[in-house]
């Protein structure tokens, strides 16, 4: 039997409890304020390396996303670390099960979400706990505030490299249609054809209008969540980073609740 004491999914009704992305405009995070962030780490040449970001759903279970590390990886060759605020150290446990979502499509960014199985439990303490699950029905209106967290370069364009320290920003849940829209509007300008389109499946954030504050390099996959541990989105892509008109596009966790409930 699978493990799904630490799943709880949060309903509006019934409560129970290419670019990469790193955080932009944001300030220094702790673990303990993300007890549920993990780095998702990869193994060539005999060791393993920081890659993008994931959430702890269960003692043995990570949310992610496959457009970082292709549709089909190999289990041997992931690593999840968790419990440090540091890019490096913590646990690091190894996986045994890579499950994408049948539905994936890398160019389109389309049902981007996975899970991956850990081979040992997690060892649970205030460094590393899971995050809830928004439901299906889980109330989350347009401008609510919701934070993301991730190690990536927080100031673009200046040869910085990848944040060393845990890094989190807040943003605002951004309307679905107004977002699916401008960037259906950007698919109309040359040379902007084949950029990607939102999908019912996604969640939109950032500062409408404003910009600044975002995910950018290497935070795919890391988590979006609201009123402090509840995932609502993993992030997936993004137009620049940023951008004051085109918002941050996420994995809606709410439209895959009972996929991820199915393989965790």
């Amino acid at each position: 039997m699978r493990l799904l004491v630490f799943l709880v999914l949060v309903g509006a009704a019934c409560a129970k409890p290419q670019q990469n992305g790193r955080i932009i405009g944001g300030t220094l995070a702790s673990i303990y304020t993300y007890p549920f962030m993990a780095n998702m780490n990869w193994q060539w040449g005999g060791n393993f390396h920081p890659g993008g970001g994931g959430t702890l759903i269960t003692p043995t279970a990570v949310v992610s996303v496959p457009s970082f590390i292709g549709a089909s990886p190999r289990a041997e060759d992931q690593g999840i670390r968790l419990g440090t605020t540091e890019l490096t150290g913590g646990t690091l446990l190894l996986v045994s099960q890579v499950i994408v979502h049948s539905g994936f499509d890398n160019r389109r960014r389309e049902h981007d979400i996975l899970i991956m199985r850990l081979r040992t439990a997690a060892p649970l303490s205030n460094r590393i706990r899971p995050a809830r699950i928004a439901g299906a029905n889980y109330a989350l209106p347009d401008n609510q505030r919701v934070y993301i967290a991730g190690w990536g370069i927080y100031n673009p364009g200046v040869g910085i490299p990848r944040s060393q320290q845990l890094r989190h920003v807040d943003v605002r849940v951004v309307n679905h249609a107004l977002c699916t829209q401008r960037y259906a509007d950007l698919r109309t300008q040359p040379g902007f054809e084949n950029m990607r389109q939102v999908f019912p499946g996604n969640l939109c954030t950032g500062l409408l209008d404003i910009g600044g504050q975002d995910f950018c390099t290497w935070d795919y996959g890391g988590p979006v969540v609201h009123q402090g541990d509840i995932l609502v989105g993993a992030i997936s892509w993004n137009y620049l980073c940023g951008h004051p008109f085109y918002p941050g596009v996420s994995t809606d966790i709410r439209a895959y609740a009972n996929w991820i409930v199915q393989n965790s």
